[in-house]
């Protein structure tokens, strides 16, 4: 009986026990549900979280490329991106210390810096040679500064045949615009670049390159050069003598300059040379043509062939606008068929070789555009291309021996078969 008792009282404690426990459960249940009304049935709105929005940076400058056309200037650059004049103005007079602005070019580039906010011009930047310039906007204006680009300098020797012209030859054999350029500039009192050769005819050259950190690479010096013409062989050979001035001598050591040039033009072929019986075009008759005619386009440049005074400019019958020279030792030059002068050419003004005296045109007596051009000595026409014109200076003293062994170090450059070149390359490269 005692222990159905004490059975039965613990089945029912533990009944009473699980029956607390859940009444507990329940009551947290509750409590928890009390707590929670007020947030999930309250008519009140939760309140918004309110942040501020993110400030944007500053936008950064932009850098615009631009590559000067025909007809721009530095000036009318900086106005097509909005510098007013005086401010351009001021611009260009910062830069004029380190480089005259008319230096640069159609082709040349510059670099425009544009604020990112308003769009206006923060700086500029260009390369004028060896150093790049940079001109940059600050609280007391305009402020320019020059940095010189690091430069190296590399030999090259070019060989080639002429086929066709020296310049389209020389470009196919590596030679820049520039170097061949030079070549016509270096041989003018000696060869006729356009009359002179014929196909076959060789050429050999060494040039200077120098080769800029910025990744530019620029014509340099022309060092030396060999030219076959037809039959004959010039070279030129530059050398700085002992009064710090350098030049171009011949294998000799004779300065190639003389007292006239060997043509007054380039880019042109003789279309009439100098004869004492020539059909005349226009009046079909047979008559002297005392005189050298060029063939060349309307409106090239016409250079005197000598230093001298112009003795007349103006209109004369049959050669239309003519200009006349007189040159020392009684020689006079004669251009005719002018389009128009030179600048403002006039009577008495003295002129150098190469200086630009007029253009190739059609007036007077001319069947089409070319240069019409007479030599004469003492008054009597002569052929100026038979003249044999001495040389005017030559090497001497301690500038002599000097200048053979650099001839001799460049001639052997010059002359160095492929065979060699790749011989020696090869070992450099053990």
């Amino acid at each position: 009986m005692s222990e159905y008792l004490l059975d039965h009282n613990r089945s029912l404690g533990e009944k009473l026990l699980s029956g607390a426990r859940r009444s507990a459960v329940a009551g947290v249940l509750a409590a928890v549900g009390l707590l929670s009304a007020p947030f999930v049935h309250s008519p009140e709105r939760e309140p918004e979280i309110t942040t501020k929005a993110p400030i944007e940076a500053p936008k950064p400058p932009e850098r615009v490329g631009v590559t000067l056309r025909r007809g721009d200037t530095l000036g009318s650059l900086l106005r097509r991106f909005g510098v007013a004049p005086p401010s351009a103005h001021a611009l260009l007079e910062k830069v004029r210390p380190f480089v005259n602005p008319k230096r640069i070019r159609p082709g040349d580039n510059v670099h425009i810096v544009l604020n990112g906010e308003d769009r206006t011009v923060e700086a500029m930047e260009f390369v004028v040679q060896d150093a790049l310039v940079l001109v940059k906007a600050t609280a007391d204006g305009w402020a320019a500064e020059q940095h010189v680009i690091p430069s190296t300098r590399a030999t090259r020797v070019l060989r080639g045949a002429i086929r066709g012209s020296l310049y389209e030859s020389g470009t196919q054999a590596g030679l820049s615009p520039q170097h061949i350029l030079d070549l016509a500039k270096i041989f003018e009192y000696d060869v006729d670049f356009f009359s002179d050769f014929r196909a076959g005819d060789g050429f050999r050259v060494i040039v200077e390159e120098v080769r800029y950190a910025d990744g530019r690479v620029a014509p340099g010096r022309v060092l030396a050069a060999e030219l076959e013409a037809q039959n004959d062989v010039f070279t030129a050979f530059y050398y700085v003598g002992s009064d710090a001035r350098g030049d171009y001598y011949d294998s000799h050591g004779k300065a190639l300059r003389r007292s006239f040039l060997r043509a007054p033009l380039s880019y042109a072929r003789i279309s009439s040379p100098f004869s004492r019986n020539r059909l005349h075009p226009i009046f079909r008759t047979l008559r002297p043509h005392l005189a050298i005619d060029y063939a060349a386009p309307a409106g090239a440049p016409v250079v005197a062939i000598g230093s001298g005074r112009v003795e007349f400019a103006g209109w004369r019958g049959g050669y239309g606008n003519v200009v006349d020279i007189r040159h020392a030792g009684n020689y006079v030059s004669r251009y005719a068929h002018f389009s128009r002068f030179a600048g403002k050419l006039r009577r008495g003004q003295a002129v150098q070789a190469g200086d630009v005296i007029g253009y190739v045109g059609q007036t007077g007596h001319a069947t089409g555009p070319h240069l019409h051009f007479e030599f004469l000595r003492g008054g009597v026409k002569i052929n100026f291309l038979d003249l044999r014109i001495p040389k005017r200076q030559h090497l001497a003293k301690e500038d002599l021996p000097r200048f053979e062994r650099l001839r001799d170090q460049r001639l052997a450059s010059l002359r160095q078969t492929e065979e060699q070149r790749v011989a020696q390359t090869e070992q450099k490269g053990l």
